[in-house]
């Protein structure tokens, strides 16, 4: 069975040489990005998102982090970057909702291009609500 744990922030070090390339896979794909996976790893550090680990016979198979957003109505967990290999299964996702609705989060979201977006909805059964687009000045 696959579970999902926590990693504390304290503990990052020791787990970044095998998540890192998992979460790199979230940035390969900008030309210029604002914000990059040694980005990520910081605000992990400082406690400003979260990673989690999937694991599988004692092996990590995938990562993830997530960070809250707080809007009048809602409290999000954002979910800022997700990689691995068969990650995603009904009992990993029922972890991380349960762990986010524990924190508060009463919806859950990640920005996505196309197919991931099909991907999140296929796995996690969340839907496109909007696009966002931008330019370099």
């Amino acid at each position: 069975m696959k579970s999902v744990q926590l990693v504390a922030p304290s503990h990052i070090h020791a787990v970044w040489k095998i998540v890192c390339p998992m979460l790199n896979v979230a940035f390969v794909n900008y030309e210029d990005p604002d914000y990059g996976v040694d980005h990520l790893k910081i605000d992990v550090i400082n406690g400003k998102q979260t990673l989690f680990v999937v694991m599988e016979n004692d092996k990590i198979i995938g990562a993830y982090t997530i960070e809250f957003i707080n809007y009048a109505n809602h409290r999000v967990a954002h979910i800022t970057a997700i990689g691995g290999k068969a990650m995603i299964t009904k009992e990993t996702i029922e972890q991380c909702e349960n762990w986010a609705k524990a924190n508060g989060a009463t919806k859950i979201r990640a920005f996505a291009q196309e197919t991931q977006a099909r991907l999140f909805k296929l796995k996690m059964g969340l839907k496109k609500v909007t696009n966002v687009v931008e330019k370099n000045l």
